[in-house]
């Protein structure tokens, strides 16, 4: 199985796990300075490598709902490609960047999407599988990366029917011309039975943890 193993890039918040940070940040807005913030470090680290003769492999980075309706988004997003590289960075969307209330609203962001694609960046689907998905936005979104989030793996592990599902979802990315990867996996046994599936591609704690830059570069050097 391909892996994929998340580098940390800088901001820890002791004894709040990641979705409650998400939600803090998102309340008092901080979401998006820290969404710049990783991204400009991913960049850096991806020019730095790229620089110097050594692999690149893909890092995903958050972008956050709120983005999609924030003023100058998209220039600065400019701005950062004229500087950097896009070459091995991702950009992770979730439905709910889409889940809006207006027409003109929804529109306006799957715009963002499509611009941001003809800058360069590849396009996750993160979380996907979750909740309602909305099938459509696989045709108007340029999506290269669906994510299937790790709740599908786990249901699927006492449910032949869930497993049915999983290997469909597995299939329909595939077909679309998408990468498919699921998180969470942590056994050896959900590896297998994702690679029974279909599924190539995952992340999680059985590859390795959340590391710091220098960690992630000496991983890096040891399995390339």
């Amino acid at each position: 199985m391909n892996v994929h193993v998340p580098i940390h890039a800088g901001i820890a918040a002791v004894g709040f796990p990641p979705e409650e940070r998400r939600k803090i940040f998102e309340r008092n807005g901080f979401i998006t300075k820290l969404d710049f913030y990783n991204l400009v470090h991913v960049m850096k680290l991806q020019q730095g490598r790229h620089a110097q003769g050594l692999p690149v492999v893909p890092i995903s980075v958050n972008q956050s709902r709120f983005h999609m309706q924030e003023k100058g988004y998209l220039q600065r997003m400019k701005e950062l490609v004229g500087i950097y590289s896009t070459d091995g960075v991702e950009l992770e969307l979730t439905e709910t960047a889409f889940d809006l209330a207006g027409r003109e609203q929804r529109e306006n962001a799957l715009a963002v999407v499509t611009e941001l694609k003809r800058l360069g960046f590849r396009i996750d689907m993160d979380d996907f599988g979750t909740g309602y998905s909305d099938m459509t936005l696989l045709d108007a979104l340029p999506l290269d990366v669906m994510k299937l989030d790790r709740s599908l793996l786990l249901a699927s592990e006492n449910s032949g029917r869930m497993r049915s599902v999983l290997a469909r979802m597995t299939d329909l990315g595939h077909a679309l011309g998408m990468t498919v990867i699921c998180e969470g996996i942590e056994t050896e046994e959900q590896e297998q039975m994702l690679i029974d599936c279909g599924c190539e591609h995952g992340q999680g704690y059985l590859y390795g943890k959340p590391m710091p830059q220098e960690e992630f570069e000496a991983f890096l050097a040891a399995h390339l």
